[in-house]
């Protein structure tokens, strides 16, 4: 990171961001190429060992792609503002942000998909939920197990 003066390390201000942010952006590639796609998500954060859940429908692309169990790389930002000054050049944008890369796979039983269902629902709306297996079982799940990860603030007045 270039701007170390705008390096986050602390755990808790890291959390801060991931409980801040509602949408995670998920870099992957396949047969056809790279490509980008932006998921809501949850997280379970154990010491310093971060995992992101997703879910989507059982098919397309990037369900094949995540399959394949490999290195994707990830984003998610909060915090947008534009600060405003006298000249072009003296404009800026404040922001927080995690960056990261891990391996994605698929969680394959009921409880494993629950438990990843219930990190996003919880992130995203505060509460627990029950999943009726059915819902559960037309329902792709991924863990996305972190294996470095970096946050950045640009918030200074």
């Amino acid at each position: 990171m270039r701007r170390k003066d705008r390096e986050i390390r602390e755990l808790d201000q890291l959390e801060n961001i991931l409980k801040e942010c509602d949408a995670v952006r998920i870099g992957a590639q396949d047969e056809a190429g790279l490509f980008i796609v932006p998921m809501n998500f949850g997280y379970r954060l154990e010491g310093e060992k971060l995992t992101l859940f997703v879910h989507s429908a059982p098919e397309g692309r990037k369900v094949e792609a995540f399959r394949q169990r490999g290195m994707v790389a990830f984003e998610m930002d909060c915090g947008h503002a534009l600060r405003s000054a006298d000249t072009a050049c003296g404009h800026s944008f404040t922001y927080c942000s995690i960056m990261g890369s891990g391996v994605i796979r698929p969680l394959m039983s009921q409880e494993e998909k629950k438990a990843g269902l219930g990190a996003i629902m919880e992130h995203m709306t505060g509460r627990t939920w029950d999943f009726p297996d059915e819902s559960v079982d037309r329902t792709a799940v991924f863990a996305l197990e972190v294996s470095q990860w970096t946050g950045k603030s640009n918030q200074a007045g």
